[in-house]
């Protein structure tokens, strides 16, 4: 009997061996050619063999799961970043995220909050305002809730926000609105230090701008990367609620891809893609720090929502790596340079996307394109459906907004796009939106500016301090450029420095008027323009005389 048993056992393990052979045989002779086209087509569509175009749109192709990777985009100031390459300058090391899952994770917080708390500043200031809506209130803006909602109300107070110092040398990141219509800027950092504070640049269209004080050797902020936020995940608001300095609250991110229509509906090319998280906030905390539990910011406070101006349960944060690439912007060019891909979209609902076949509503419909647009040259359509951006999916219509944003004009992104039940990825070269719909703010003096309503500009001198900054000699500040004329026509674009006109240098509003006196009608002026920073290139601009 025991002799029976064991040649049972013996027996079963040949069956199982030439089971497992039978099966690798049959595994490896099995065609692959369906999975390939699996691999490319939704609900069992083929599309065309690969490499060959459809008569759908000019650059379209087949979608291939072959895809490269996001391009990095270039900066203009010295992030940090917990991570650096192999001989990289030594930065502070990445707290653990080993974290007990039973105990006592205080030591989490702590030191991620002692990352964080020294580049926290409180901007203080003078400010001439008037009520803003009451749904959803900017922190700065605080009011009381008793007032009336009398649009002309204007007063002038002190005001308090937040801010983060981005680079040893001095720069600042916080809200636009913080610093709006601001005068006498001062910022207290952590270890009680005072500076006067300086306006570089804002941008109005994603409420960020940048300030300056002099100083070396100041702590930095670690950088980290909004889109590789979730929701759950814990995360820490630093600012200065109520002139409570240094305040650090906890909570969890609650949502991504908010558009709460904060910002004035006046800018067409507004970007809005707020993280949702419930930490608590509460007016002063505009411009601080949202930071992951690694002490690192990926995102800046800015708006609560609030029917009484103070905390009930939401905050909103500005994603980080927008934020850097207007900051970027406004230190390279001395305004925010908007990629665009020249349509007009819409969301996607249930019923439509039933009716083309998809399987739940995603992505961001075309429902027209501009003549002559990025999207219009790359064959884009009406109706095409836009699921990706190189590889990220599109979740909403400010989610396509804002990764269009975070790229510059002539960067190539390669779309996702759904059309006739079918996947295609068509390569698209970004334009720029005109200077005059992304409106610039700059620091100045109190100079009022002449106006030359014939070319279309407005010019003041150069400060020592600018002259310093735009590293040039001489030239006059452009300070605005009317819409439609020469001027615009030419090129010519706000916060740029006119150095010479026929190869006369200019020094003085006065020079330049007396060019312009002698200049008759149909003359062309040829203007040597520098773009508004410090490393920016000159160009040859020929403006006729109206």
């Amino acid at each position: 009997m025991e002799n029976l048993k064991k040649l049972a056992v013996l027996l079963s393990g040949v069956a199982v061996v030439v089971l497992m052979a039978w099966v690798l045989t049959v595994a490896t002779q099995s065609p692959t050619g369906n999975m390939a086209r699996s691999d490319r087509s939704i609900s069992g569509s083929q599309g065309p063999a690969q490499g060959v175009e459809d008569a759908t749109g000019s650059g379209f192709r087949e979608y291939r799961t072959d895809r490269q990777e996001p391009r990095p985009g270039a900066d203009s100031i010295a992030w940090r970043s917990s991570e650096r390459p192999e001989g990289g300058e030594k930065e502070m090391p990445r707290i653990s995220g080993k974290y007990p899952p039973i105990g006592n994770p205080n030591h989490v917080f702590v030191n991620a909050a002692r990352r964080i708390l020294p580049t926290v500043v409180s901007i203080h200031s003078m400010r001439r305002f008037k009520h803003p809506p009451i749904d959803f209130l900017p922190f700065f803006r605080d009011r009381d809730p008793d007032e009336g909602d009398d649009e002309d109300n204007e007063m002038e107070s002190p005001g308090s926000g937040s801010g983060i110092l981005i680079s040893p040398d001095g720069y600042i990141m916080t809200n636009y609105h913080v610093v709006e219509d601001a005068s006498d800027l001062n910022v207290i950092l952590f270890d009680k230090r005072e500076y006067v504070a300086e306006l570089v640049g804002g941008d109005p269209t994603t409420d960020v701008a940048v300030l300056k004080i002099e100083g070396t050797a100041l702590p930095a902020a670690f950088i980290g990367n909004s889109d590789s936020v979730q929701i759950g995940e814990w995360v820490m608001a630093i600012g200065n609620p109520l002139n409570f300095t240094s305040t650090v609250t906890t909570g969890i991110v609650s949502a991504l891809g908010r558009n709460i229509n904060i910002i004035d509906t006046r800018y067409r090319y507004r970007v809005e893609n707020f993280i949702q998280t419930d930490a608590v906030i509460n007016p002063g905390n505009s411009g601080g720090a949202l930071v992951n539990l690694n002490g690192e910011v990926i995102g800046m406070n800015t708006a609560i929502a609030t029917r009484n101006g103070y905390y009930q349960g939401y905050g909103f944060a500005i994603p980080v790596n927008l934020a850097k690439k207007v900051v970027d912007d406004i230190l390279r060019y001395g305004r925010v340079r908007r990629a665009i891909l020249g349509v007009v979209i819409q969301p996607v609902d249930d019923e439509e996307a039933k009716r083309e076949g998809m399987t739940r509503p995603m992505g961001a419909r075309i429902e027209s394109t501009g003549p002559g647009s990025p999207a219009d040259k790359a064959g884009m359509q009406r109706g095409d459906i836009i699921l990706a951006v190189d590889g990220e999916s599109v979740n909403s219509v400010n989610d396509l907004q804002i990764k269009i944003a975070q790229h510059q004009p002539g960067d190539t992104v390669t779309l996702l796009v759904w059309r006739d039940r079918r996947k295609w990825e068509v390569d698209v070269e970004l334009g720029e939106a005109p200077a005059a719909s992304v409106p610039a703010v700059r620091g100045n003096d109190d100079e009022e500016a002449p106006e030359f309503d014939n070319l279309g500009i407005s010019l003041r001198g150069l400060s020592a301090d600018e002259k310093e900054r735009y590293n040039v000699t001489g030239g006059l500040l452009i300070e605005s450029v009317t819409t439609g004329s020469p001027a615009e026509k030419a090129g010519v674009i706000p916060f740029s420095i006119l150095v010479s006109i026929d190869g006369n240098n200019l020094n003085t509003v006065e020079e330049f008027d007396h060019i312009l006196e002698y200049s008759e009608s149909g003359k062309v002026l040829k203007f040597k323009v520098k773009e508004g920073s410090r490393r920016g290139e000159f160009q040859l601009l020929l403006v006729e005389v109206p």
